[in-house]
């Protein structure tokens, strides 16, 4: 049997395809919401994919490293200035673009934009998420920046924010003790922060503080990670098993049929609870991880795919601002060709992004 590649590109696809799921629902919440049009993509509730995922190769990076003399906290920190210079750069020019076009769109006077700026330097800073600074009604386009008070220009880079901070948390407590931490502290963790926020709901607050007094987004985020962290132990068992055919067919049955209703939710429009919705794309994840399909196999010969999971992070970072120049420049624009245009606008400006980033930025920042 062929030899697997230890990621499957169907990752990278599947990342595409659901940031644009999230893209059409975010356009939905923000132009269609109010109208009498028949929506379509409204399900794209899919952000906990993303989440599990970052836990899973969370754990993978710590196995890779978890025999280093360096204190857990060195390998924390190493691990989250890793992130960061990944993830910063598409934070700031995500936050920086969308703060440009909604001062353009708002006719801001040139005298009011570096105070305007400065209080909005959390954003920027990619610190929104831990309670710094005010937070705006995501529900309106049509604010006007006030001095004084902070806003957030790019509401769904908060989930990158969010990621950083738990990332180095978590690697630090896996490094302490993984045994404790799989034994004890992770069941522990999901099952208080479920009980706490309310994770079985639809509704998201990210700017609310739960009971354990923390965001009640940053908690969300740090019980996904960890049930992705506990993923591993779960793809490494099945990795580890010589598949048969029978297997082989199972797995590949369980990947299109997860395939088929993924699609359709987000198309229909079926938002399951966040419960239900997480218990899915988490098999889903573990059947892609495990990389032992007849699917995967097609996959992986694609770079395609590969090339699409790249350009996915680079997408969540712009959508936003390409629906707010839909309601700029296209007021009277159809539902059918707003999605069209979120898509291929989001996809073009991505790609810009993609290049100027990991051609021009990515380097010196290595260096």
């Amino acid at each position: 049997m062929k030899k697997y590649e230890k990621v499957s590109n169907s990752i990278g696809l599947w990342s595409f395809i659901f940031v644009i799921a999230i893209g059409f629902d975010y356009l939905n919440l923000y132009i269609w919401q109010d109208s009498n049009i028949k929506l379509l993509f409204t399900g794209g509730k899919v952000i906990s994919y993303f989440l599990f995922l970052s836990g899973y190769f969370l754990m993978k990076r710590y196995k890779q490293t978890k025999n280093s003399s360096k204190a857990p906290s060195g390998l924390a920190w190493d691990y989250f200035l890793s992130k960061l210079k990944k993830l910063y750069p598409i934070l700031f020019s995500g936050v920086l673009i969308s703060f440009i076009v909604r001062n353009i769109i708002n006719h801001t006077s040139i005298t009011n934009i570096f105070t305007i700026f400065m209080n909005s330097i959390w954003e920027f800073l990619g610190l929104s998420q831990i309670g710094i600074g005010g937070l705006v009604n995501i529900e309106s386009l049509s604010f006007t920046p006030a001095i004084g008070v902070s806003y957030l220009w790019n509401y769904p880079l908060w989930i990158i924010s969010a990621i950083l901070i738990s990332s180095f948390i978590l690697y630090y407590i896996i490094n302490k003790n993984e045994d404790i931490f799989k034994g004890l502290i992770a069941p522990l963790i999901i099952i208080i922060t479920y009980a706490n926020i309310g994770l079985t709901t639809n509704k998201l607050d990210i700017d609310v503080l739960n009971t354990l007094g923390i965001p009640n987004g940053l908690a969300r985020v740090f019980a996904c990670m960890t049930l992705g962290i506990l993923m591993y132990y779960i793809v490494e068992f099945l990795q580890k098993k010589k598949f048969n055919e029978l297997m082989m067919m199972f797995f590949s049955f369980l990947h299109i049929g997860y395939a088929i209703f993924f699609l359709y939710t987000i198309y229909a429009g079926i938002s399951w609870s966040e419960l239900i919705n997480g218990v899915f794309l988490y098999i889903f994840c573990i059947v892609l991880l495990v990389n032992k399909d007849y699917i995967s196999v097609l996959y992986n010969r694609s770079m395609i795919c590969k090339f699409l999971g790249r350009l996915a992070i680079y997408y969540y970072g712009i959508f936003i601002v390409v629906i707010y120049l839909l309601t700029y420049i296209f007021p009277d624009i159809s539902y059918e060709t707003s999605l069209l245009f979120n898509c291929l606008f989001s996809t073009g400006i991505a790609f810009i992004l993609l290049c100027l980033i990991e051609m021009f930025i990515m380097p010196k920042i290595k260096k």
